[in-house]
């Protein structure tokens, strides 16, 4: 069986600032390796699922979509069909 790699939330020191991003790694202890000495790295653990990040960062337009009913093609149908313009 395979091993799959997970995503690690990390914080890299670079000359103009700190900056948050992830890496690919199976258990995380080769990360701060791969980087050279003039870059200070932390690692602050595993990312979560993307669907959940999704969800948090959903605008209140878009939550608000969500709650909305879709509605029948069919019924849109028949609403276009008899509605006349003039």
């Amino acid at each position: 069986m395979e091993k799959q790699s997970k995503k690690w939330e990390i914080e890299l020191k670079l000359p103009k600032g700190r900056i948050k991003t992830f890496v690919y790694s199976d258990d995380g202890t080769n990360i701060v390796d791969r980087f050279g000495p003039q870059y200070e790295c932390k690692v602050l653990g595993i990312m979560k699922e993307e669907e959940e990040v999704k969800d948090k960062k959903k605008t209140e337009s878009e939550k608000l979509q969500d709650e909305l009913e879709p509605i029948e093609e069919q019924v849109l149908e028949k609403h276009w069909q008899t509605t006349t313009y003039t």
